[in-house]
């Protein structure tokens, strides 16, 4: 993404680090393992974040909420990115990143002896380093307030990716579900063009793969593509129908 490049991938509902692998084996340059909904505890989390980065796939958790402590156990995993919801405000923004990043940009916790240091102090040094380079620390823009403070927003340093959740806006702007409205769809150029203005990387998500190409062509360095869940149903559904047929 710095390099200007979109990367494409898709979103884990599913508590299943099988169901990572398969789906990290097929290309997708990243996987988002959802805490906020569905039942995927921390342990599971773990080991899913194992089975997206033996295929070389970037795995990233979305945590449930912007404490302190969820932050933490999401990132002592060994995941190196991190999406957070229900960002509105510049101060929650800067609370976020505080709690991602290690001193002296944060004050994140720190313990040697987690899988994102390879439960050691031996070269501790050196894996701070890499963490601070390598962590990418998102925040998910949803609700009115959240749109209506994204400028502010965009200004904390430390966040990298600003992803637009387009569910939520299409219901702050009374149309819930009806993503490729055009009043959804101006909302959402709307704050894209704050997000390039601002340096930072733009995200989203779509479940249609002709949108997810328009919103590359758009500017966005970063499209997320339905979830595990519902391409399992409709695979089977689609079988289903053409069997019975």
């Amino acid at each position: 993404m710095q390099a200007g490049e979109a990367v494409f991938g898709t979103w884990s509902m599913l508590p299943s680090d099988f169901v990572v692998e398969v789906i990290a084996g097929t290309g997708v340059d990243f996987i988002v393992i959802d805490l906020e909904h569905g039942t995927i505890t921390y342990e599971t989390a773990e080991r899913m974040v194992r089975a997206a980065q033996l295929q070389d796939c970037q795995p990233i958790i979305r945590v449930g909420d912007d404490q302190e402590n969820t932050i933490l156990r999401a990132l002592e995993t060994g995941c190196e990115a991190v999406m957070v919801p229900h960002v509105s405000t510049m101060e929650v923004a800067e609370k976020v990143v505080q709690a991602a990043r290690y001193h002296p940009r944060g004050d994140r916790g720190l313990s040697p002896y987690t899988r994102c240091h390879g439960y050691t102090h031996v070269g501790l040094a050196d894996s701070m380093k890499r963490h601070a380079e390598h962590t990418l620390v998102g925040v998910l823009v949803e609700g009115q307030q959240g749109v209506e403070n994204i400028e502010e927003i965009c200004t904390v340093s430390g966040v990298d990716l600003v992803y637009l959740g387009i569910y939520d806006i299409s219901q702050s702007v009374g149309l819930p579900g009806q993503l490729e409205h055009p009043k959804v769809m101006d909302q959402v150029k709307a704050c894209l063009r704050i997000i390039q203005t601002s340096g930072k990387m733009a995200g989203t998500f779509s479940r249609d793969i002709a949108a997810c190409r328009s919103f590359r062509e758009m500017g966005f360095h970063f499209v997320a593509y339905v979830a595990d869940s519902y391409a399992i149903s409709t695979f089977y559904r689609n079988a289903v129908e053409e069997f019975r047929g």
